[in-house]
């Protein structure tokens, strides 16, 4: 772990490393701010259990699921891993009943056909193309010519012989001047199949669903669903390049915890505060494994070199320092480059 001494060594040896092209020197007077990364993952074993009615249409063999009295006091073994999933359906003791159908075959006669399989249906219908009401220029249906054949209207192609009064060109070439023709469902017998049962005269059951016999029981059913929560703190304030190195070559500590094990008496206190709110059981929860990586980092800002920001890392060996632009550096160079711009637009302009 770094101390304000470690860190002041650090930046020391670096600002020294550059002094062969800059005199510089480390201030008197720095700023420390400390900050403390945290990253890792919990994953926790989520169990619910739910009970609840359940029907079967047809035969079902129940006879392998386990049974239980109280589905709160059945005993499930606990799970090797806490990413492990499970889906444990159980059968209520006692509640099983396999059951015939009042309709003991699955079939109910066809309640439009009444069991017959067909329907009565007209022999003819009127004509789709004059709808009964133009199927003849001259007879009107009468047999009798006696309309006057309107100008225009009639030819060759648009009209046919009338069977009903022999006029030519001036009845409906779909039903000839009858209004009627053959009814397309059933062809002209008077009869057609019934939409319902396809002629069968039979319907299944739906209390059976066709099946003739229903199982019904009390099922139990025990679901364990890992559920998976990533720690990253802080989320933001340390830039990526910082984190990246701190990755690179930072001396993590390292912590595993499974269960309701507690936090080791080893670990720093602020290590184990940073875990804390991580390691409350959620409801359902039967277990637990958490992996933490922390790390204590410095960030140093030195009033003589305000356009730098030092972060000094702890690794294995000796700190590594990451020299980054400040704030105030950044906007001098924003507004360098918006100058340039500026300047650059202005002599297109007079160019131009």
């Amino acid at each position: 772990m770094l101390s304000e001494s470690d860190v002041l060594n650090a930046v020391q040896r670096r600002v020294q490393e550059q002094a062969a092209t800059s005199e510089l020197a480390l201030p008197d007077t720095v700023e420390i701010t400390w900050l403390s990364l945290l990253e890792g993952e919990t994953v926790r074993c989520i169990e619910t259990r739910k009970e609840g009615r359940r029907e079967h249409f047809g035969s079902i063999d129940l006879s392998s699921r386990p049974v239980y009295d109280v589905l709160s006091d059945y005993h499930v073994a606990p799970p090797k891993s806490p990413e492990e999933r499970l889906t444990l359906k159980l059968v209520r003791r006692g509640t099983a009943a396999d059951e015939s159908c009042s309709c003991s075959n699955g079939k109910v006669s066809c309640p439009r056909c009444s069991g017959r399989g067909d329907l009565l249906c007209e022999e003819t219908m009127i004509c789709p193309a004059c709808r009964g009401v133009d199927s003849c220029l001259r007879c009107d249906i009468t047999e009798t010519k006696n309309r006057k054949l309107p100008e225009g209207r009639g030819s060759v192609d648009e009209r046919g012989l009338c069977r009903r009064c022999g006029e030519r060109d001036v009845a409906c070439t779909t039903c000839y001047g009858r209004r009627r023709v053959t009814c397309s469902q059933c062809g002209g017998r008077g009869l057609r199949s019934c939409p319902d049962c396809n002629r069968a005269g039979t319907q299944d059951h739906d209390k059976c669903k066709g099946a003739g016999r229903i199982v019904t029981w009390t099922e139990g059913i025990v679901s364990r669903t890992p559920e998976k929560d990533t720690v990253r703190k802080p989320e933001a304030g340390v830039p990526d390049r910082v984190r990246k190195a701190a990755h690179e070559s930072g001396h993590w500590h390292t912590m595993r915890l499974n269960d309701d094990q507690p936090v080791p008496t080893e670990a720093t206190s602020e290590f184990r505060r940073a875990v804390q709110p991580y390691l409350t059981p959620s409801k359902g929860e039967i277990a637990r494994q958490a992996t933490f990586q922390h790390l204590k980092l410095a960030r140093v800002v030195a009033s003589q070199h305000p356009h730098r920001v030092y972060y000094v890392i702890p690794t294995a060996s000796s700190p590594r320092v990451v020299i980054l632009p400040s704030q105030r550096r950044l906007w001098q160079i924003a507004a360098a480059v918006l100058g340039a711009l500026v300047v650059l637009i202005t002599l297109l302009q007079l160019l131009s």
